[in-house]
């Protein structure tokens, strides 16, 4: 087997995908080659009876094998309204490929992971069917694995910067449209939305960690208080819709973890509200433990539950 270059990689890759002309490996020359060349070499040199060793053909990659990838690309977006319409877009029927893409193309960042993913995800299928061939192969070569993609994209696509003073308009306006949506949640996030609310009408923030798209606007924001001289407490944080699904959070906090250090703080105090409390796995693995806990339950759960201490006394 030759060596599994970036290049050869990239031209396995580029040739699976093309549903007219079969490819193969040609083991002693090294390279990648079509059907015709293959006969051509069989007929000049008069190798037949050593066809099966000397060229190999590339793994099978069939149209149903590229739906499955949009299918799987679909389940990994974390927006909910993109995810309904990507979905939608598989299940429309006829002509699913070009839906897909349609949907895609209206963002353009997300666009870009899709490429990026299914990049990788063919990467992988290569890698494998190499790994079958050969069996312990040194890949040293091969490039980043996915997520590191994904943080090259944002970091491209996005700008993260630390802000100081009272709330822009436009800042207010995010904080705002956040707090509304969870009201119009679930009990827990509507409980959560008054907690904040009146947490952030009592203390004057005045320290923010944004990001900003490449056109300027808003994408996220991150508010933040310090508390001594070590510590600081981040009582808000929040995704522009839009954004959501790409990993922006992880990032965004990132340059503010980085920043708080430069700035000699040690520790940090999260508050997790709404959708949000699902970051909690998130942190666990960077030894995050709680320092306080918050949790909501119904008088009526308590009350037809725990045995009535009246009762106790009759």
């Amino acid at each position: 087997m030759p060596h599994l270059s970036e290049a050869l990689l990239d031209s396995i890759i580029f040739s699976m995908e093309d549903q007219v002309t079969s490819y193969f490996i040609d083991l002693k020359n090294e390279q990648l080659i079509t059907e015709d060349e293959r006969s051509y070499i069989l007929e000049e040199e008069g190798v037949e009876d050593n066809a099966s060793k000397r060229f190999l053909p590339i793994p099978d990659w069939t149209p149903t094998d590229g739906f499955r990838l949009m299918e799987k690309f679909a389940s990994t977006v974390r927006n909910p309204a993109v995810q309904r319409r990507l979905i939608s877009a598989l299940e429309s029927g006829k002509g699913v490929f070009r839906k897909f893409k349609d949907e895609l193309s209206e963002q353009p960042i997300l666009e870009r992971k899709w490429y990026t993913f299914k990049d990788e995800q063919l990467k992988r299928v290569v890698v494998s069917w190499y790994r079958e061939l050969e069996g312990a192969l040194s890949l040293e070569h091969l490039p980043p694995e996915p997520e590191e993609y994904a943080e090259d994209i944002l970091l491209e696509d996005f700008s993260y910067s630390a802000y100081e003073g009272l709330p822009t308009d436009e800042m207010e306006a995010l904080i705002q449209a956040t707090l509304n949506e969870m009201h119009e949640g679930s009990d827990e996030d509507r409980i959560g939305s008054l907690l904040l609310s009146r947490q952030l009408e009592c203390e004057r923030i005045e320290h923010y960690m944004v990001a900003r798209a490449c056109d300027g606007s808003l994408a996220a924001i991150l508010l933040y208080t310090p508390i001594t001289d070590d510590v600081v407490h981040v009582p808000f944080f929040t995704v522009a819709k839009p954004y959501r699904g790409l990993g922006l959070f992880r990032l965004l906090f990132d340059a503010f973890s980085r920043q708080m250090a430069r700035f000699h703080y040690s520790k940090m105090v999260i508050n997790l509200a709404g959708e949000a409390i699902g970051l909690e796995k998130y942190f666990s693995p960077y030894k995050a433990r709680n320092a306080t806990k918050q949790l909501t339950l119904s008088t009526e759960s308590w009350n037809l539950l725990h045995p009535s201490l009246e009762e106790a006394f009759l």
